[in-house]
């Protein structure tokens, strides 16, 4: 089953508003990131985004983690399981499944990417 988009918002609302769209990513079933729109206005409020999830898998030598992750009110996320990618790998390093995380992201070239990650007491 393929996750949708849960913002609400039609691609075809934002591009008749003129309000230009931010790339962002989500999983599907086999792991491939693919992108989605997020309104640029949801992410104009702060250039870092703060959240806390439970890390499922790691793909260090891709550059990506899947984490279920609490709600994100910042992004009018509820809580969800996705993959996300790294800015750096060595953001991985220490990091395994079963692992509570606080996490960082930044709008990256490819979209969302988790800047910094740091475990937290279970």
């Amino acid at each position: 089953m393929i996750k949708k988009s849960i913002l609400g918002l039609g691609l075809s609302g934002i591009v008749g508003t003129g309000v230009v769209g931010i790339g962002l990513a989500y999983a599907v079933p086999d792991g491939v990131v693919a992108p989605i729109q997020l309104a640029a206005a949801d992410t104009a409020q702060a250039s870092t985004v703060s959240a806390v999830g439970v890390v499922q898998q790691t793909r260090p030598e891709q550059g990506k983690v899947k984490i279920s992750h609490e709600t994100i009110p910042a992004l009018d996320w509820p809580p969800m399981t996705m993959f996300f990618r790294v800015k750096d790998k060595a953001v991985l390093e220490g990091i395994a499944a079963g692992d509570k995380v606080r996490f960082e992201l930044e709008k990256g070239a490819t979209g969302l990417e988790i800047t910094r990650m740091e475990k937290m007491a279970k």
